[in-house]
């Protein structure tokens, strides 16, 4: 819900307000841009949110897994973390 009310906002601002800014390529920069009142920025914000939302739920399995001593769980979300860190690391 959160990447879609950030990419709704920023593509109502960007029809409102065209920008001719290209994507942004980190979070920083899309802070940066947001900042300095370009929609672009907000839209890409919203795409990362997007991005880490399956890194996000992993992390909480992971840490649920640990809290339950479920072993083999842990060591499934740590495979499934290993594969998704060598994705986004693969891609930068």
């Amino acid at each position: 819900m959160l990447s879609l009310s950030l990419m709704a906002v920023g593509l109502i601002w960007n029809v409102l307000s065209p920008s001719s800014s290209n994507v942004t390529l980190g979070p920083l920069q899309a802070l940066q841009a947001i900042a300095n009142g370009d929609a672009v920025g907000l839209i890409d914000l919203g795409i990362m949110c997007l991005i880490a939302t399956p890194l996000v739920r992993v992390l909480v399995a992971l840490v649920a897994f640990v809290r339950g001593r479920e072993w083999k769980f842990v060591a499934v979300s740590l495979f499934v973390l290993l594969v998704i860190s060598m994705a986004i690391l693969a891609k930068a």
